[in-house]
């Protein structure tokens, strides 16, 4: 469940992923495609909740998923599907009782799409998009209403990487 308290805390989320060393790549796209900027002028409502991948989860990606070669507007839609517009610290997601959560990308395509279901796995964290399946490796910042968590694979949405995606 979300956090119902929302203290106003101003963080510069791309500083605090390259402080925390295993960010790079995830901060690079996220200053370069303007969704930082959405993000941070949306965490003061019911907060924010970051997947990071870590920069080995963009190395360990297939071949056949080049995300280089998106479109701008899929790149935005994808990096959006790796935030929730909720505070959630690491024992709600251990203990949801809604696992299937709309993200920032569900906002921008609408109901029912780009959406993650949070589950625990051997205890861990799991976050599943339909394509790919991540778990939660560290939480880089966790103070309401930020949370970030770093992930071991880049959270691929169906509506662009399954089965029918959306071109």
């Amino acid at each position: 469940m979300a956090s119902e308290t929302r203290p106003s805390i101003r963080l510069n989320i791309s500083k605090t992923l390259l402080d925390a060393h295993n960010f790079n790549i995830i901060s690079s796209m996220l200053s370069a495609s303007g969704v930082v900027n959405e993000i941070e002028a949306g965490e003061g409502g019911s907060g924010i909740t970051l997947f990071v991948p870590v920069d080995k989860a963009f190395a360990d990606l297939p071949s056949s998923v080049a995300l280089q070669s998106l479109a701008a507007a899929q790149k935005i839609v994808v990096l959006k599907a790796h935030v929730l517009r909720a505070y959630y610290p690491l024992g709600s997601l251990q203990s949801t009782a809604n696992p299937l959560q709309p993200t920032l990308a569900t906002e921008s395509m609408g109901a029912g799409s780009f959406t993650l279901n949070i589950s625990t796995f051997n205890g861990s964290v799991a976050i599943n998009t339909g394509v790919v399946q991540g778990v939660i490796t560290q939480t880089v910042f966790d103070q309401n209403p930020i949370a970030i968590f770093g992930v071991n694979k880049v959270l691929l949405p169906r509506e662009i990487f399954g089965k029918n995606p959306i071109l």
